[in-house]
């Protein structure tokens, strides 16, 4: 008996003490910003007014709204085409062919994810410098004429792109690695023995059996591209030049520092919630394939 109501105690304080932490700091907020995208709120008095959806008409008829939208929905295929074969390549081949080396890859391709997101922004503004930059300095060798990367409409969400595949890509080969890693020898010395090759065995018993961890991380990614994006596209372009590499995130802080519209900076929060809930569940419904149990 004393078992049982221990047992049911540690049950309910495991899903209890996480439940209310949710609650707390999720849905509650997100309940707030939802009633305050219907009020003028300003940010300095709790004398509100009533609007209704008028933050919301606002917002559809924001030419501004659906470029940031498309700038995200960009910005998360692009590095998820770059990033996820590049990451899921280097795993196979550093774990696959037990190479000695490995950890030290290991280390040394997840050493940009823990660097802090103002250093990684300011290191590569002046790869990106189109005066004395890296990149400008390299392609002039072969007498291409210098680019500013974050200065024009055409390179700049591709320049943003590239630094979030070079910060990301260790976090996610690690994650990999773990998976391919967790994939038992003996199938592929089976696969061997009926004249499989790396290739066939690639396709057909790693990444198979390894699909619920990319399927994990592509929507864990969903997240972290917001999060992520923002911070970089903030100190480096601050969503310029003309809005080309605006993100909600970053038009969503804007309507706050800049015109202190509490009411329509909500209304935005608001949308980036519903976008990126269906973004996930999008990615979720299209990735979705039969599990393979070993």
């Amino acid at each position: 008996m004393k078992k049982n109501f221990a047992s049911r105690s540690f049950d309910a304080v495991m899903t209890g003490v996480p439940t209310v932490i949710y609650v707390f700091f999720i849905l509650l907020p997100c309940i707030a910003g939802l009633f305050v995208s219907l009020t003028d709120f300003g940010g300095f008095s709790l004398d509100l007014k009533y609007v209704g959806l008028y933050h919301y008409k606002k917002m559809f008829n924001d030419p501004v709204f659906y470029k940031s939208v498309w700038n995200y929905i960009a910005l998360y295929v692009g590095t998820v085409l770059i990033c996820f074969p590049l990451a899921l390549s280097f795993a196979i081949i550093l774990t696959r062919n037990r190479i000695k080396e490995r950890n030290f890859y290991r280390v040394l391709f997840f050493f940009p994810s823990t660097v802090p997101l103002m250093i990684i922004s300011l290191m590569w503004m002046v790869v990106y410098n189109p005066n004395f930059g890296i990149l400008n300095q390299f392609l002039g060798l072969f007498g291409v004429p210098g680019q500013a990367w974050l200065g024009t409409k055409d390179t700049v969400m591709w320049a943003i792109i590239v630094m979030l595949v070079w910060r990301q890509f260790g976090f996610y080969l690690v994650f990999f690695m773990a998976g391919v890693n967790n994939i038992p020898r003996d199938l592929y010395e089976s696969a061997k023995i009926d004249g499989a090759g790396e290739i066939r065995q690639t396709f057909y018993i790693t990444i198979p059996l390894m699909w619920e961890v990319v399927r994990t991380s592509l929507v864990f990614y969903v997240q972290t591209a917001c999060n992520v994006g923002f911070n970089i596209v903030y100190i480096t372009t601050r969503g310029g030049p003309d809005n080309a590499s605006q993100l909600l995130s970053s038009y969503m802080y804007q309507s706050i520092t800049e015109q202190l519209d509490y009411g329509y900076a909500s209304a935005l929060g608001t949308a980036l919630l519903v976008i990126t809930t269906i973004l996930a569940l999008v990615v979720l419904r299209s990735t979705k394939r039969e599990v393979y149990q070993y």
